[in-house]
């Protein structure tokens, strides 16, 4: 009697729904870079793409777990089509095999939905979150710290070796390989048998080999925590792209750093559009780069960028403005303009009268603070802003000088100052009209329902609170797969309830 497991999978079945995605997807790149010298592999790359994306739909994300659903799941053996099931080793080559090319499946399946008239990338809606690294907690290393050792043993041997206070560290360090490899001779030379342990006298050579092959390997030990670190401020030693960072799960409530990645997503017409990690903390410094990502895939489409108030910076909002795109990034301060603590606050230059004809600010005492300089802040991308600066010389005395001149050095200020950036007020208050406007108001609806949903679908619905693998290339491969199986999720559910369209959230009547 023939049976087919076909049989007992509905026609509507998730199951299903994930066949026809993969098998409109163009394969034919990623299954070129297959090796194709050695044994036959258990399963083609298609069907195993298939069963990698449905078990990650499942929360099923572990290799071993991928496994025991191949072995023993009914929806399993419907994906094998009669072939044996791999075993977690198998999974595990097949998804290091798809490291390089995550990214253009989860373009492809974009394209799908945009084909299908569920996403049209008008507005895209970012944010990020932090996810700890699959590395210990305890292996920190801090930059700060190597410097400063670092620092210490090099004036140590700038004493020791007799060496001028001008030397560089490459001085030092060369002038210590040469006296490691001196007595390193001498002691072939003299053919000194180094002794160890309780009992045994080490001569005057071993102690001084011993001395000198210990400040070197010291000297390279910094020197490979500072070249892993790259710019970063700290990484872990059993991951060396994590860094570490201050989470919201803090179990031991003391405002304790974990290695973490920071994980940035854009999406739209509630999918997932685009993956990108970071090593940054700040979401400042991710928007750039998730952006160039984004439009070399999508450049046509983009028209607006949706945010929270993390990504608004003079640099991001040129970026936009250059790039043609509409931005609606809250401003830091929409909460806090209209309270009465700061409309009260003589401090502040937006309570202050200008006068045009003089270009200078008039204070609550009545004196003028005139714009006597202009500095340029340079970013670390070499971003340039040019910051206006006010000053007020007549200070000293003045009766509103300990409310107007916030001083905890000087409690009897002689000047004040007030620096901003012209350039970026004028951005700020665009992206508050923008965003006050009643088109603003719906897309910071749909910012808080779709970005801020995803990570709840992936923290959450897919249990998915930490990586299970290490490296910057691994886990942002990861999070794509992750992402596609949120999109696989949600075009099943819109299926299932008769929805067309791209859903758009609006402000209730």
């Amino acid at each position: 009697m023939n049976f087919s497991v076909g049989t007992l999978i509905p026609e509507d079945s998730k199951v299903r729904l994930v066949c026809k995605i993969v098998e409109r997807m163009d394969l034919s790149a990623t299954i070129s870079t297959v090796p194709q010298k050695g044994r036959k592999p258990a399963l083609d790359f298609v069907n195993f793409l298939k069963i990698v994306l449905f078990c990650n739909s499942e929360g099923k994300s572990s290799n071993r777990k991928i496994e025991d659903f191949c072995e023993y799941d009914v929806r399993g053996h419907y994906l094998l089509g009669g072939r044996k099931a791999p075993d977690h080793t198998t999974i595990c080559r097949f998804q290091n095999m798809l490291n390089d090319h995550m990214a253009d499946l989860l373009r492809q399946f974009v394209e799908i939905l945009i084909e299908d008239g569920h996403v049209d990338l008008k507005s895209l809606y970012i944010d990020g979150t932090k996810i700890e690294a699959v590395s210990n907690r305890y292996t920190f290393v801090w930059r700060k710290a190597v410097e400063k050792y670092q620092s210490k043993l090099k004036e140590r041997m700038l004493k020791e070796l007799d060496m001028p206070e001008d030397s560089t560290l490459k001085e030092v360090q060369s002038r210590v390989c040469v006296e490691f490899n001196n007595i390193r001779n001498t002691c072939s030379k003299l053919k000194i048998e180094f002794v160890r342990g309780v009992g045994h006298r080490k001569t005057a050579q071993q102690r001084e080999y011993e001395y000198y092959k210990e400040i070197k390997e010291k000297f390279e030990t910094y020197e490979k925590h500072l070249e892993a670190m790259g710019t970063r401020n700290s990484y872990s030693k059993t991951d060396h792209d994590a860094t570490f960072m201050r989470m919201k799960d803090d179990h031991m409530r003391n405002g304790q750093l974990k290695p973490a990645y920071n994980i940035q997503m854009a999406s739209s017409g509630a999918f997932v559009v685009g993956v990108m990690g970071s090593q940054h903390s700040n979401d400042l410094h991710t928007l750039k780069p998730f952006l160039e990502e984004l439009l070399a895939a999508f450049s046509a489409r983009i028209k607006n960028i949706v945010t929270d108030a993390g990504y608004e910076s003079a640099e991001n909002y040129a970026y936009l403005a250059r790039k043609g795109l509409k931005a609606y990034i809250k401003p830091a301060n929409h909460e806090t303009k209209d309270t009465k603590k700061v409309r009260e606050d003589i401090s502040r230059r937006e309570n202050m009268q200008y006068m045009e004809n003089e270009d200078a600010y008039v204070c609550k005492a009545g004196k003028k603070l005139i714009r006597c300089k202009d500095s340029i802040k340079k970013s670390a991308s070499g971003f340039e802003d040019i910051n206006w600066v006010y000053t007020c010389f007549e200070c000293k005395g003045c009766q509103y000088s300990d409310q107007c001149i916030k001083s905890r050095k000087n409690p009897d200020p002689e000047k004040k100052s007030l620096k901003f950036s012209p350039a970026f007020e004028a951005f700020r208050s665009q992206s508050a009209e923008n965003i006050a406007s009643e088109e603003g108001i719906n897309e910071r609806i749909n910012r808080s329902i779709q970005a801020e949903g995803v990570f709840s679908k992936v923290k959450d619905g897919l249990a998915y609170d930490r990586f299970r693998r290490k490296g910057m290339k691994k886990i942002v491969a990861d999070m794509i797969m992750v992402a596609m199986a949120i999109n696989l999720n949600k075009l099943h559910n819109k299926i299932q309830n008769n929805q067309t369209g791209i859903i758009e959230y609006k402000k209730a009547a």
